[in-house]
């Protein structure tokens, strides 16, 4: 922080150096729980309160360029759940620091080359993609699904006027940022085993992250054709999902004698995934811009049981009779190839921008039998130079999420905005378990 300060206050005599940044404040209220009145509605927390992201950017020379932007963030509730808690400053006002950007790049004639921690974006659709697979989600928002985190990388480009070859290689495996908020992300329910006379009790989960080892390095390859009608690109993506899933052995992590009623330890895992993609971006007739993204997913099979030895332990306390032979197993993952696509137009009728897309199969859906379609359309109408309306909302016919935004530009500078999500459906659809955050919001923010 004293060396991005000390670049900011230096600016001004360094001409190949530029700074700037942006600081926002939100503040949303839930729309569940509210049943006993207004004052009963919770306030719901993203971890984006108030946050300041300065960025320097320095260009030495046409073919060098430098970037850093970080997020300090302060969270909304307190962490200091007791009064003795209250003596940690980091428990009565949390925050949490997080990198965006702090790459070095080199530009050739025909190669470029970058190194740090970087975001590389390769899907042409909007708001959602199904190719974005370099970079882990970012889903601490659980209603935005465009948002990834950053990953440090290389990255090598050789490139001519409408071709270019692109390998990234990303050393560390980094997990998905998980929301905080009490949502129900997956949207399968998993019924683990069953043996008659065990009732279980409490579920508690215990994940494992693969190690920083040369044979957990993640790569990605992209070939690029951009002649002037159409973007088209092959992409192929070896590494891990972002997300966790259920595989392993199921622990007992706690039980009682006197009674069959088990706790159990859920195992999660990063299972390996291969994912080859196609993209086409290009302007059709009538002023439509269209695309269309499909990705050929290949995953690692996944399959959870219970331990044998604590399945024994159970049978000399009396809790089950005997030990099943063979072991129940569930396949939560079953390995075979799936694909995912998604199809958008985008056109601008005077004021009014339109985007409607067909996608089939949700980032939580990770095999051939889950995979639902999903209608998404969204508006953006400015009724002046300094109001603008946003409304967007996705469906598969079963749960449904939306909304809708009012922002306002004051001065020029100072955007502020109002708007509110919501969310229905059952809890089983993948929008029906997010319910917990929807509500309504305001929202400041100012670049300088």
């Amino acid at each position: 922080m004293s060396i991005l300060l000390a670049l900011l206050i230096g600016t001004a005599q360094a001409g190949a150096v530029e700074a700037g940044g942006t600081i926002s404040a939100v503040a949303r209220v839930g729309g569940v729980g509210c049943a006993d009145g207004l004052g009963a509605c919770g306030w719901v927390d993203f971890r984006d309160a108030a946050v300041f992201s300065p960025w320097v950017e320095a260009k030495p020379d046409t073919r060098i360029q430098a970037k850093a932007r970080i997020d300090l963030r302060l969270h909304g509730p307190t962490g200091a759940a007791r009064v003795e808690e209250a003596q940690d400053p980091a428990q009565v006002q949390p925050w949490s620091l997080r990198i965006r950007d702090a790459w070095l790049a080199t530009r050739g004639d025909h190669l470029d080359l970058s190194l740090g921690a970087q975001r590389i974006a390769w899907g042409v659709a909007n708001g959602i993609s199904v190719v974005d697979t370099v970079n882990p989600l970012d889903l601490e928002d659980p209603t935005r699904f465009d948002r990834r985190l950053s990953t440090l990388s290389a990255q090598v480009t050789a490139h001519s006027k409408t071709l270019a070859v692109t390998a990234v290689a990303v050393p560390f495996f980094v997990p998905a940022a998980l929301p905080q908020a009490d949502v129900k992300l997956m949207a399968q329910e998993t019924e683990l085993f069953t043996s008659e006379g065990i009732e279980v009790g409490g579920l508690e989960t215990r994940g494992t992250a693969p190690g920083s080892t040369l044979g957990n390095t993640a790569g990605a390859v992209q070939v690029r054709w951009s002649p002037p009608a159409v973007d088209l690109a092959l992409s192929w993506y070896h590494g891990r999902d972002s997300l966790p899933q259920v595989a392993g052995e199921v622990l007992l992590v706690g039980f009682q004698t006197n009674s069959s009623k088990v706790d159990v330890g859920i195992p999660l895992t990063y299972p390996r995934i291969d994912v080859g993609g196609l993209t086409a971006r290009g302007k059709l007739p009538g002023e439509i811009t269209g695309w269309a993204e499909v990705a050929i997913v290949l995953p690692e099979r996944t399959v959870a049981e219970p331990s044998m030895a604590q399945l024994q332990s159970l049978v000399q306390l009396g809790t089950i009779d005997e030990v099943p032979s063979p072991l129940p197993q569930t396949v939560t993952q079953d390995g075979e190839p799936y694909a995912r696509w998604i199809l958008g137009l985008d056109r601008e009728l005077g004021p009014v921008r339109v985007t409607g897309q067909w996608l089939h199969g949700f980032f939580t859906e990770r095999q051939a039998s889950e995979l639902r379609d999903y209608g998404l359309l969204a508006l953006r109408w400015g009724l002046n130079e300094r109001v603008r309306v946003d409304v967007s909302g996705a469906s598969d016919l079963d749960g449904w999420l939306s909304d809708a935004s009012l922002t306002w530009l004051h001065a020029d500078a100072l955007e502020l905005s109002t708007g509110a999500t919501w969310i229905g459906g059952p809890n089983e659809s993948a929008f029906g378990g997010l319910k917990a955050a929807m509500g309504a919001r305001v929202r400041a923010e100012m670049a300088f």
